[in-house]
């Protein structure tokens, strides 16, 4: 029995491809590490960003004006940035961790995210203007 020449092609092809998904995978590690270092750069820089404003805030107690409402909008940005920083975080470990559930996950929203474009392209485009006069 002689093998088919699509059996054979698929053969070459998967073996052709293989490495490269192996290499994808490692790039994609490499770049999530990377990632986790920018991440954390920035969360310290966060951290230390709300420790000054922290010590504005206690040294203008007392002065005359005060301006302490400027070292308070300092700290409620750091705070913003360290929850937002930590949530990144958070969903780059679920990733590494469970990649078939983040994988579905990501599935299920660019579905609903093509689905409301095709709708929202539906409702919004017409048949144009009307014309005036008859029916």
């Amino acid at each position: 029995m002689r093998p088919k020449a699509s059996s054979l092609v698929w053969s070459a092809t998967f073996t052709l491809v293989l490495p490269s998904i192996a290499s994808a995978e490692t790039t994609f590690t490499q770049a999530i590490g990377i990632f986790n270092i920018f991440v954390g750069i920035m969360l310290t820089v966060a951290l230390l960003t709300y420790g000054l404003g922290f010590i504005l805030w206690v040294v203008r107690l007392g002065t005359w004006p005060t301006y302490r409402t400027e070292a308070i909008r300092v700290m409620e940005w750091s705070v913003a940035i360290i929850f937002i920083l930590v949530l990144l975080l958070a969903i780059v470990q679920f990733f590494q961790l469970h990649p078939r559930e983040a994988a579905w996950a990501v599935s299920i929203i660019v579905g609903v995210i093509v689905i409301w474009i095709i709708l929202y392209l539906a409702a919004h485009s017409g048949g144009g203007k009307k014309k005036d006069g008859h029916a």
